[in-house]
């Protein structure tokens, strides 16, 4: 069984520092990047974790193991690119030196976040963390200052909080002069809370765009908006419409909510009325990504009509119970009680119809993939 005797630059030292693009297979190779990378910057972690794979795969070597090396490298953009540019050269290796399993030589740094790229593919049976020990005299304060104003990734990611607390503070004070100089008969607040104030939203807001990748998120949905305009898209009309509805729906169960006093009242009048524009928002926006479908590739997918009677009969049942709720509350006419039953009734028997049309489609399926195997067989 071969083992490869694995390390990774996930931000790509070796080629911004060295030169060097990945993937370096073989031990000579993976000594001469060591080496250019130990003298273009002789204080680089990731020079240290390949020393420590070759120091790893003589000793192997000398046991008389079956075993390579190589160095992989990623992109100074730390993410999914690097790791896209990762997979595909741990393909690469894979594909040219085919281990059974990997050693794992790290510096204990952001490269272990690929573990589960290279798990994925073969096992790692053991994880080597190489930890550089550094001279007293280089672990004086002002070092460490200055040598960390100068990573980026730690800039990034420590520096950028703080960068934010000066500024919002800067902007609220001189916000709250120049509102006293414009105007001095205004009563503002103090111009302390008010730049506290400033701060805890700029940081929540960047700790929850950190969190939850915001802007990714909002890139995305400007890419999706343009692509959808370019190809005249029904989905994307599907989706404005949807939201309007909700909107209005929100709207319209807002002002039936303020008809009575009772909070309890209140919130079941809100639901009440929302229901329905909920239940006709995820309607239009499934018609619309099925039309879509239909008239860009000319498929129709059939289960659409399985969701369709599906959210209808859920949507009618549960307008039918707040009904009933309401009217123990004495909040409507007890002659609604009929409709209300009426309604009971065609939301089951409209979720009845989903169920048959859901095992006519299964069974049709079945006999369809029944067919093709025995065609296939023969």
């Amino acid at each position: 069984m071969k083992t490869l005797v694995l390390t990774v630059d996930r931000d790509d030292d070796l080629g911004r520092k060295a030169g060097i693009r990945g993937p370096v297979v073989g031990r000579e190779a993976c000594l001469d990047a060591a080496i250019a990378l130990a003298l273009a910057d002789p204080e680089d972690s990731d020079a240290n974790a390949i020393f420590a794979a070759i120091s790893t795969y003589d000793r192997l070597k000398k046991d008389g193991k079956d075993v390579a090396i190589a160095i992989l490298t990623g992109h100074e953009n730390v993410g999914m690119k690097s790791d896209e540019i990762i997979t595909k050269q741990f393909e690469k290796v894979i594909e040219e030196v085919d281990p059974q399993d990997i050693i794992f030589v790290s510096d204990g740094s952001e490269d272990e976040f690929i573990m589960p790229i290279i798990t994925s593919r073969r096992p790692i049976k053991h994880l080597r963390r190489v930890i550089v020990r550094q001279s007293k005299n280089l672990e004086g304060t002002y070092y460490i200052i200055m040598k960390a104003l100068k990573d980026k990734k730690i800039v990034r990611r420590i520096l950028m909080p703080i960068a934010l607390i000066f500024l919002a503070y800067a902007m609220a004070s001189l916000m709250i002069l120049y509102i006293r100089l414009t105007n001095p008969s205004w009563n503002v607040i103090d111009p302390g809370t008010f730049a506290l104030t400033i701060i805890t939203l700029t940081l929540g807001l960047y700790f929850l765009e950190r969190a939850y990748n915001v802007g990714k998120k909002i890139r995305a949905t400007i890419t999706y908006v343009k692509i959808a305009m370019t190809e005249a898209k029904i989905t994307f009309l599907a989706d404005v419409l949807a939201v309007i509805m909700l909107l209005a729906g929100m709207n319209f169960g807002y002002e039936e909510a303020m008809s009575s006093m009772n909070p309890v009242t209140q919130s079941i009048l809100f639901l009440h009325t929302f229901v329905l524009w909920f239940v006709f928002a995820v309607l239009v926006r499934e018609g619309g990504k099925t039309f879509d479908i239909w008239i860009h590739r000319g498929d129709y997918n059939k289960k659409f009509w399985i969701g369709f009677l599906s959210t209808l009969s859920l949507g009618i049942i549960i307008y039918a119970l707040l009904d009933y709720i309401l009217l123990l509350m004495r909040a409507i006419s007890a002659t609604s009680i009929v409709p209300i039953t009426i309604m009971v009734a065609s939301g089951i028997l409209i979720a009845l119809m989903a169920t048959f049309l859901h095992r006519r489609l299964r069974s049709v399926e079945d006999e369809s993939e029944t067919v093709d195997g025995s065609l296939s067989g023969n």
